[in-house]
């Protein structure tokens, strides 16, 4: 049996994928396995990654390469990997990253060390002007880690990314991505699992390289998906708590991040259309959180609350502009 799975989706990367496959066949860990999802991919990715495998003959037989039949997404990719994956821990890699040579060796080594269920890693964001650390403050108290997980305060990150997973909690768990949505399908998988874990811990240093510049990235520009799977991640959620009885302990939680992920999603979109669709989107408890915001997002979500949806394309041109973000 393997010590870590490693399991990765690739669509349309052929710009990254020799880079992320070398990050993951020079890794310092001995027996790993690789499992490559090729989700309908339709440039050369695969070719690709199929010629650089041959030039590291000791990873070689470690490798599986599952094909899709059709484009389902990452998570439905992971899914698949996860069912075929037969290593102690698992990582998640997007085929358009890449990874520090030891990533692999430090974190199975602190989840050995302490029988962890989740082991956590700093993440180096790569911009196309600047490389910086997102410093993820993942904590040792359970109910803390909980409740921050919720919260998009951007001090969790609801990414799989920086995570190496005890496979069978993962499995026991049954927190497999849903099949109907592509953007944020990390945060319901993460959240279900930082909900059951028994023990989180941290290794503080950044292994991972997160890539902002590749533009077929489903989180590169808002459009009507992202509108329409945030809505069906909270219902998947909130349903989630329900299930867990902990729905009246963390419903203000809940209630918080979604008004921090209309936020984002309304500054960030450009289309008038959007903004008019989904104004009312989590409008009923939303006005109860404004002193938490900041405020440009006030006068957003006042805008927004009272449909004066032109008023909120004014506003959020303002905060673009003090951000300057174009």
């Amino acid at each position: 049996m393997s010590k870590v799975s490693v399991l990765v989706p690739v669509y349309n990367v052929s710009f990254f994928i020799e880079r992320c496959a070398r990050s993951l066949f020079e890794q310092t860990l001995d027996n790993i396995e690789y499992i490559f999802v090729n989700d309908c991919t339709q440039d050369d990715s695969m070719e690709k990654l199929v010629e650089l495998i041959q030039r590291y003959p000791r990873r070689s037989n470690n490798v599986k390469i599952i094909n899709n039949e059709y484009n389902q997404g990452p998570g439905v990719a992971r899914n698949m990997a996860l069912l075929a994956a037969l290593g102690d821990y698992v990582c998640c890699v997007d085929s358009d990253d890449y990874l520090d040579k030891d990533m692999m060796e430090v974190m199975y080594e602190k989840a050995v060390a302490e029988s962890a269920d989740i082991v956590v890693s700093d993440i180096w964001m790569e911009y196309p002007d600047k490389t910086e650390i997102y410093y993820d403050h993942v904590s040792a108290d359970t109910e803390k880690n909980k409740a921050d997980m919720l919260v998009c305060t951007g001090k969790v990150s609801p990414s799989l990314c920086n995570k190496m997973i005890r496979r069978q909690f993962w499995l026991e768990t049954d927190a497999f991505a849903p099949d109907n949505i592509r953007y944020c399908e990390d945060r319901c998988v993460v959240t279900r699992l930082y909900f059951k874990a028994r023990k989180i811990v941290k290794v503080d240093r950044a292994f991972y390289h997160y890539t902002h510049s590749n533009v077929n990235s489903i989180t590169h520009k808002v459009v009507l998906g992202h509108f329409e799977d945030t809505i069906t991640l909270w219902t998947l959620l909130d349903s989630f708590l329900k299930q867990e009885g902990v729905w009246r302990q963390y419903e203000e939680y809940a209630e918080w991040a979604k008004v921090c992920m209309k936020l984002r999603l309304m500054i960030d979109t450009n289309s008038y259309v959007l903004k008019k669709k989904y104004a009312f989107m989590f409008r009923d408890f939303e006005l109860k959180y404004l002193y938490k915001c900041r405020l440009g997002e006030k006068m957003v979500l006042c805008a927004l609350h009272y449909k004066c949806c032109l008023l909120a394309q004014l506003f959020q041109f303002l905060i673009r502009i003090k951000n300057k973000k174009f």
